[in-house]
């Protein structure tokens, strides 16, 4: 009996031992959502995937369904570039685990991912030292609208019409950061997340 092997791009949000020498991971996917994931062999010297699946990588995924969980067959980079700085670092950490939070079960949500990318690549090319509030700011209000959290307000249509992250958006997001942070800890309150 042959198993669909699906391949997804995704990004490592947590990893935890599994039995002898496998791993847990919970990863994010662009088509599949959040899911739990085990690979055998993955924490042996000889492995060779234990280099892509490093927590909080993104890499691309090979995945088979299994009874319980999935299961990684495979994995290779295809982030062409890193996040290097340590401080775009911690803010890229503290929105996966954000994410982690939020989301409950396996969805697709395409826009979600987009929305998560596209930080992920904002955060790999600029330095960005005096906007990491805002970036912040936008981004986990996008997450919280995009998971149904705050509704539409027209102060910030603009800012989430798009997951893309500019200089024009960031002074939106500075000209509204009270409204924003207002609607963020609104939502977390009511939500009880």
């Amino acid at each position: 009996m042959s198993h669909h092997i699906y391949t997804t791009p995704g990004f490592v949000i947590l990893s935890k031992p599994y039995g002898e020498s496998g791993k847990f991971f919970l990863i994010f996917t662009r088509d599949l959502g959040m899911i739990g994931a085990t690979a055998q062999g993955v924490r042996l010297s000889l492995s060779k995937l234990r280099y892509h699946v490093k927590d909080y990588s993104y890499n691309l995924f090979s995945l088979v369904r299994g009874k319980e969980v999935w299961r990684l067959t495979g994995a290779k980079d295809i982030a062409k570039e890193k996040i290097i700085n340590p401080e775009n670092r911690k803010l890229y950490v503290l929105i996966l685990s954000l994410l982690k939070r939020f989301m409950h079960g396996e969805e697709k949500n395409e826009k979600l991912f987009e929305i998560i990318h596209n930080l992920y690549a904002f955060l790999s090319r600029k330095e960005n030292k005096d906007k990491k509030e805002l970036i912040e700011y936008l981004t986990v209000l996008r997450i919280l609208h995009c998971l149904g959290y705050i509704s539409n307000k027209n102060y910030f249509k603009d800012m989430i019409s798009s997951s893309i992250i500019n200089e024009d958006i960031l002074n939106n997001v500075q000209i509204e950061t009270n409204h924003i942070i207002k609607d963020i800890n609104n939502a977390l309150k009511e939500s009880q997340l």
